[in-house]
């Protein structure tokens, strides 16, 4: 699995004020550790190639 890291304190420091979030320092590493496996899953759908004319199902059925 590859993916860019990024860093995610700052990434808290930047959102958290634009979405008026008051993150105390106690939940900051949940927060952090959620980001970061937030930010592998998304690598994961992005290392999927797609056709440029894939339409999306109608309806969902598993």
């Amino acid at each position: 699995m590859s993916y860019k890291p990024f860093d995610a304190d700052a990434l808290i420091e930047a959102t958290a004020p634009l979405l008026q979030l008051q993150i105390a320092q106690d939940y900051r590493p949940g927060v952090k550790q959620n980001l970061k496996t937030a930010a592998k899953m998304a690598a994961l759908v992005l290392q999927v190639k797609l056709p440029d004319d894939t339409e999306p199902a109608p309806v969902y059925r598993p």
